[in-house]
């Protein structure tokens, strides 16, 4: 029997070169996670990203899920080294899975373009678009990493937030991740200002001591009085 388990050098002379695809994080034969709030611009980066690789002569292949605005259109018009291929139903029924759809796609296309670098935008969406198994946007990311080991492919996969055990999910299974993070401008703190208090007479007659209350006396009491008094 053949022995099939390599020393450290075999292992390591085995392995693939991989070239860094973008800022040394997603490098060649791996998959990288693309993540950000829904309202970011996840594919504005994505698209630089594959410019960046097609002006190094790679061939890249961009599926995504909804028309492309007219900003990016405009980028990537006349290169002839990017695929943009949008996946849509077959049938206007929901017989038809779209996330067997794109997988069926992505394997056309390796077969057809020879593209070794896939960008998939993006798979919220299509879980979204889907049923059973493939609703859940942690099983299709299951298929493209089994998709990218098998065909020894790049994939960069872009997702929407969703909640923090959802994204956390795709990120354990993403060999990398790319965060965008979205940068609010900061509002002015407000100044602290000292308190002003406004004193009053009624204010201060607060904190005066009440006047002694004045005596009242009989009328055998006040004839004492005033015999004392006239005999001064």
């Amino acid at each position: 029997m053949e022995n099939r388990f390599n020393l450290a050098d075999g292992y390591i002379n085995n392995l693939p070169s991989n070239a860094d695809l973008y800022n040394n994080i997603w490098s060649e034969n791996t998959l990288s996670l693309l993540h950000a709030p829904r309202t970011a611009d996840k594919s504005a980066l994505a698209v630089d990203i594959a410019l960046g690789l097609t002006a190094r002569n790679m061939t890249v292949f961009y599926l995504t899920t909804s028309r492309l605005s007219n900003t990016l259109q405009d980028k990537i018009k006349g290169n002839s080294r990017l695929y943009v291929h949008q996946s849509d139903f077959a049938t206007p029924d929901d017989s038809t899975d779209f996330a067997d759809i794109v997988i069926k796609d992505i394997e056309d296309a390796i077969a057809a373009t020879g593209a070794k670098v896939f960008i998939i935008d993006n798979i919220t969406r299509i879980a979204a678009l889907s049923f059973g198994r493939n609703a859940s946007a942690t099983f299709i990311m299951k298929r493209l990493v089994a998709l990218q080991v098998r065909h020894k492919i790049s994939i960069l996969v872009l997702a929407h937030d969703t909640s923090k055990a959802g994204t956390r999910a795709l990120v354990n299974l993403a060999d990398s991740e790319i965060t965008i993070t979205e940068s609010s401008e900061a509002k002015p703190e407000p100044k602290a200002t000292q308190p002003t208090t406004q004193i009053t007479e009624q204010s201060f007659n607060v904190f005066r001591p009440a006047p002694a209350p004045t005596p009242v006396l009989t009328r055998q009491q006040r004839r004492a009085l005033e015999r004392h008094k006239s005999s001064f």
